[in-house]
């Protein structure tokens, strides 16, 4: 199993999670597309492995650098496990 962590925006968690893009812009859901588009794959390996998501909300405020959006934010740490 390989696991990656991220520092995402509390509002983008919905979508990943629950594939609910509705309260996303549509500029965000493309930002969101993106990001997804660049997480490392590990295809190469003999049989393909599936990416599940694990968010950790951080107690309190966690005003950081949000790795889908580019811009500060309230985040949550996203963990990309490929299983």
């Amino acid at each position: 199993m390989k696991t990656y962590e991220f520092k995402i925006a509390k509002h983008f968690v919905s979508a990943l999670i629950n594939d609910d893009e509705s309260g996303l812009t549509d500029d965000e859901g493309a930002q969101l597309w993106e990001w997804e588009q660049n997480l490392p794959n590990h295809y190469h390996l003999k049989a393909q492995m599936h990416k599940v998501f694990d968010v950790s909300p951080d107690e309190g405020e966690d005003f950081t650098f949000c790795e889908v959006c580019g811009l500060w934010s309230d985040c949550a740490t996203l963990t990309v496990n490929y299983i």
